[in-house]
């Protein structure tokens, strides 16, 4: 199956393939660099207020849903890997950045009501999530129709987020940080430090 993958990455039908979503991307108003490949159509949803950028070199391993609204601004810069049902929601006019050479794995989720920073380098583990919102929870009114507070997040250059993490509203990870399989992000993590558990505490640093 590898073999055959990577047959078809370089062969002329998967040029010929991307260049045909790149066409449709572009006059659904949304920019494309150079050398962009693709496997399969990507879901994407923008309205006429918000931006989506992607840069050279991108690839979309699979299908990818990505989505733009109220004025956002998304940006997918160059050199970037998203992989099999990676879905990005930047909403609220929020920043959204995924910097160069960042690898997000499979069925990853990016909930961005307010303004996310990915870091260059940095990878992201397979069924990942990030949530910039917070639900209130008052009483004698349902949950579903509160308004949800949001914070930004920050994932610094060289990060990795092992499998099954879930970052959350107002945490900001330094650079080179590491996240245990299935850990919760709460709270802010310094450079080079390496967390783990539910909540998440330090570990060690990285040497």
């Amino acid at each position: 199956m590898a073999a055959i993958l990577s047959f078809f990455e370089s062969s002329l039908l998967l040029i010929m393939y991307s260049r045909v979503i790149k066409s449709l991307l572009r006059f659904r108003g949304i920019k494309v660099g150079k050398s962009f490949r693709t496997r399969a159509l990507p879901l994407v949803i923008k309205d006429h207020n918000s931006i989506i950028e992607i840069g050279d070199n991108v690839f979309f391993k699979d299908r990818v849903d990505i989505r733009a609204l109220k004025g956002a601004h998304l940006k997918i810069k160059s050199d970037v890997k998203l992989d099999k049902d990676v879905r990005i929601v930047a909403t609220n006019g929020a920043k959204v950045t995924f910097s160069e050479r960042s690898d997000i794995g499979c069925y990853s989720i990016f909930n961005c009501g307010a303004d996310v920073i990915i870091g260059k380098d940095t990878l992201v583990a397979g069924f990942c999530y990030i949530q910039t919102g917070n639900h209130s929870i008052a009483r004698h009114i349902p949950i579903r129709t509160q308004e949800m507070a949001q914070q930004p997040i920050t994932i610094g250059d060289d990060c990795w987020l092992g499998g099954g993490s879930f970052i959350v509203a107002g945490a900001h990870l330094g650079a080179g940080v590491v996240v245990g399989a299935n850990s919760l992000v709460n709270k802010s993590v310094g450079d080079f430090e390496v967390v783990a558990g539910s909540p998440a505490k330090v570990i060690k640093n990285r040497m």
